[in-house]
C-alpha cells in the first residue's frame, strides 16, 4: 500500500519567484539582465550587440522579461528600449541577488 503524499501549493509570490528564476536560468537572458543592472535604459539593438545575438533574438528575450514583469518598455520612433522595473518587489530581490 502506498503512503499518501501531501501536496503543497505555492503562493502567488512563490510562483512569480519560480518564474523569474526560470527566466534567469537562460545564459543569454542572465547576461541581458546584468547589462540592465548597469544602466537606466537600454535599446534592444544595443543589448543584442553586447551579448552577440540578433536583434530579433534579443527582442524575444525581452518579451520574456516583460511577461514576468521584470521590465518596462519604451518606444522612441522605431527603437524599443527597456528598463528594469523598480516598483516590482521580486525584481528588486533579483537585482540584489545578482548584484552580490
Amino acid at each position: 500500500m502506498k503512503a499518501a503524499v501531501a501536496k503543497t501549493s505555492l503562493t502567488d509570490r512563490e510562483e512569480r519567484l519560480v518564474s523569474m528564476y526560470q527566466v534567469l536560468a537562460d545564459k543569454t537572458r542572465y547576461k541581458i539582465f546584468k547589462i540592465l543592472l548597469s544602466k537606466e535604459e537600454y535599446c534592444v539593438s544595443d543589448v543584442a550587440a553586447k551579448v552577440g545575438v540578433s536583434v530579433p533574438a534579443a527582442s524575444q528575450h525581452f518579451r520574456i522579461f516583460e511577461l514576468v514583469g521584470l521590465v518596462d518598455k519604451h518606444r522612441y520612433g522605431q527603437k524599443i528600449c527597456y528598463v528594469l522595473k523598480n516598483d516590482n518587489r521580486l525584481a528588486k530581490d533579483l537585482v540584489k541577488w545578482v548584484a552580490t
